[in-house]
């Protein structure tokens, strides 16, 4: 299963962050199922990105449930990470976007973002990604990445 969150640069710190991530991990097993869950944090540069004509302070926590998983389990689980999120964080309550969306309807959107690029340009986002990712992921424990650098 896989999840990929989007915040903004210095807006949570790499302490908040590997809080963040553990109670995620949590939540889901305790809500959804312990399969191994691949968090992905897309860090956006400062002023990258709007939110009510303001520069943003938003976040966004997206991830993948099996498919046909049961409506008020699924909004028990959204809650949850919510109030833990903005515990964390402190952050208004309109500036946290949880989603759980079905995992076929998820991988759709992804390869939907893919298919809109050339070949060579997928191939160039996907090994920035990756490669961005496991060099945070060895030296932070975490996989971060800047998707619009």
């Amino acid at each position: 299963m896989r999840s990929l969150i989007a915040i903004q640069e210095g807006q949570i710190s790499l302490e908040q962050i590997k809080a963040l991530e553990e109670v995620v991990r949590k939540l889901y097993a305790e809500h959804i199922c312990d399969d191994k869950l691949t968090i992905i944090w897309n860090v956006a540069a400062k002023q990258h990105t709007i939110t009510d004509r303001r520069w943003s302070r938003s976040s966004t926590v997206s991830m993948e449930v099996p498919d046909g998983f049961e409506t008020q389990r699924r909004e028990a689980f959204m809650l949850e990470v919510d109030k833990c999120w903005r515990k964390i964080t402190g952050q208004h309550p309109d500036q946290v976007s949880v989603g759980a969306f079905d995992q076929s309807r998820y991988g759709d959107i992804l390869k939907g973002n893919l298919r809109r690029l050339s070949p060579w340009g997928r191939f160039t986002y996907l090994f920035k990604l990756f490669s961005r990712a496991m060099i945070s992921k060895m030296r932070h424990g975490v996989l971060i990445t800047q998707f619009n650098q």
